[in-house]
């Protein structure tokens, strides 16, 4: 390097005339696609049928599902939403109603009963209606995708929202346990680490570092680099505000805890947030992602822009800098009604840097 700046300096060139190197990209200097409810198996036809007699446009908005988690991220997904029911005794939801009405029909829905016995987190979307899922307990579901991170080693990092529904519903269904519990956060937590263990795992404490706060450490020195990040996995808890600061309630600023939490903008806690429609909120969106804060949105939702072939709410997603875009509609994903859409990034791709946050010729690999 010497004996260029010398050989620079006789033909006459200053070191300031030397383009400055382009800053290593971050975690959330991207945008990637993700799946929304993305453990959803199909709804039993029997199930289906009497939901349209109760209530079409409910069984209208449930009528998708999704491939594997594995073969999602195959075909380039990178956020994933799993849906989590605390169940500590085990057995809570091992005999839904649903389940019963697709038996009397003389339907194989392939419920797996035995693993709904056991004790621990069980993944679905709504009790007794919406009730198979393709990965039925939280450590299938992580454990997948741990399996999938291991075997493509420099993989985006990937974006695992959990949310929980944890109060009552209609009277019909199951009530769920509500999650503003010490020992059932202890307990999630637990299931996460046990899923992704060690490094592999993203974690607020990392992120904070030596900051007071996470909001500090994104405003000094920001998210981990893009390569450090590759090949890893964080999680967002999406929940309502008691179970939010139940959960850093003995945690302060999420201090060991596996999960970022959910709170409002201005919270010193505030790393990752969700913003479910980009054309309402596209200017809180571009306010966030320009601060540094990781979020998630959705290019569309009840299969409404499906139905109708909409792209409107897709284009928003894309230019608001959103770093992850959530769809029913990922290519190759099931289509139950024959609509032929699908929503990729501009370009066709399933990722690329950040249209807010990264100028010039840029792109990545999922």
């Amino acid at each position: 390097m010497h004996a260029v700046m010398i050989l620079l300096a006789a033909l006459g060139v200053g070191a300031a005339a030397l383009p400055s190197p382009p800053a290593p990209l971050r975690m959330n200097d991207i945008q990637v696609l993700g799946s929304h409810n993305s453990f959803k198996s199909r709804i039993p036809t029997a199930v289906m049928a009497e939901l349209r007699r109760r209530d079409a446009r409910l069984a209208e908005a449930l009528d998708y599902y999704h491939l594997p988690l594995r073969a999602q991220l195959d075909r380039g997904v990178r956020q994933l939403e799993i849906d989590i029911f605390a169940d500590p005794e085990g057995g809570r939801y091992a005999d839904p109603r649903g389940e019963r009405l697709a038996k009397a029909a003389g339907e194989s829905t392939g419920f797996d009963a035995a693993a709904m016995r056991k004790p621990g987190y069980k993944v679905f979307h709504i009790p007794d209606v919406d009730y198979l899922s393709g990965c039925v307990t939280l450590l299938r579901c992580l454990g997948e995708v741990n399996e999938w991170s291991r075997a493509h080693p420099g993989h985006l990092p990937i974006m695992v929202t959990i949310n929980a529904a944890d109060t009552p519903g209609s009277r019909e269904v199951t009530a769920p346990l509500p999650l503003d519990d010490a020992k059932l956060l202890d307990a999630l937590d637990a299931e996460i680490r046990r899923a992704i263990p060690g490094r592999r795992l993203i974690t607020p404490d990392e992120v904070r570092g030596a900051a007071p706060t996470l909001a500090a450490a994104l405003r000094t020195r920001g998210w981990p680099s893009l390569d450090a990040a590759r090949g890893r996995v964080y999680v967002l808890l999406d929940v309502r505000r008691v179970v939010s600061e139940a959960y850093r309630a003995g945690h302060p600023g999420l201090r060991g805890r596996a999960m970022f939490g959910w709170y409002d903008d201005a919270d010193p806690d505030a790393a990752v947030q969700i913003v479910q429609d980009p054309l309402v909120d596209a200017a809180r969106i571009r306010g966030l992602v320009t601060a540094g804060v990781i979020v998630r949105t959705r290019t569309d939702a009840n299969t409404v822009e499906a139905r109708a072939h909409d792209l409107t709410k897709a284009q928003a997603a894309f230019a608001s800098g959103a770093q992850a875009v959530s769809t029913d509609y990922y290519p190759a994903a099931p289509d139950p009604l024959g609509l032929h859409y699908a929503i990729t990034l501009p370009g066709g791709v399933s990722a690329r840097c950040n249209p807010l946050r990264v100028r010039g010729a840029c792109a990545v690999k999922p």
